[in-house]
């Protein structure tokens, strides 16, 4: 991320209503947060995102992580403990797109998609997944689990569950803690639990 193209994107937003964290375009409208920046090892395309609230509250109540709640909005897509979303929306543009076009074009697909409900309100997440390109299904399936406990479907969170704890899911990217309620050892410490494995807990207790 180039310290110009932050500066073009806070000058390019400025009034829009929008905030800017490093090269990320970020809002919160009702109970979502809505993101738009460049794509991650990709020159020349810009993305939107969106994801509910509930979802990274579901994901720190997992994890049992507290006072993220009060973090600014940018801290959905920047911070380490938060749930990946997909792009929604994908936006091409000449690869000798200079900082000026690209702020300029991100910042008019951010006014577009405050207008568009339809494409970030209640979306098929797993049509989203298979939708997105190129296709990285495994930076998702921790907020596949979190989505489905959060539509009341806990059967199916505890399957995406199993199917990663028996090694069946691509895994690149897993959150670890330790379990509050579970003893200590001899040395006062806890055992560090993977994300799944404290999903099925937190299922289990509520």
């Amino acid at each position: 991320m180039s310290d110009l193209l932050s500066k073009a994107i806070r000058a390019a937003a400025k009034g829009s209503g929008w905030s800017v964290k490093l090269d990320i375009l970020s809002r919160r409208m009702g109970e979502y947060f809505l993101a738009v920046h460049p794509r991650r090892g990709s020159k020349g395309r810009i993305e939107f995102r969106a994801k509910p609230a509930a979802w990274d509250h579901m994901l720190w109540s997992i994890l049992q992580i507290e006072g993220n709640e009060t973090q600014p909005v940018s801290f959905r897509f920047t911070g380490a403990f938060t749930c990946d979303s997909p792009a929604l929306l994908q936006h091409d543009l000449e690869l000798t797109a200079s900082h000026e076009e690209i702020a300029r074009d991100m910042v008019q697909l951010s006014k577009r998609i405050t207008h568009m409900p339809e494409v970030w309100q209640e979306y098929d997440l797993a049509r989203a997944i298979a939708d997105e390109r190129p296709q990285e299904p495994y930076r998702y399936h921790m907020t596949r689990v979190v989505e489905r406990i959060c539509r009341g479907d806990r059967q199916a969170a505890r399957e995406i569950c199993d199917a990663a704890l028996c090694g069946k899911l691509d895994l690149r990217r897993i959150f670890s803690s330790s379990d509050q309620l579970s003893p200590t050892d001899a040395n006062g410490r806890r055992q560090s639990l993977s994300f799944f494995h404290l999903a099925q807990l937190w299922i289990s207790r509520h």
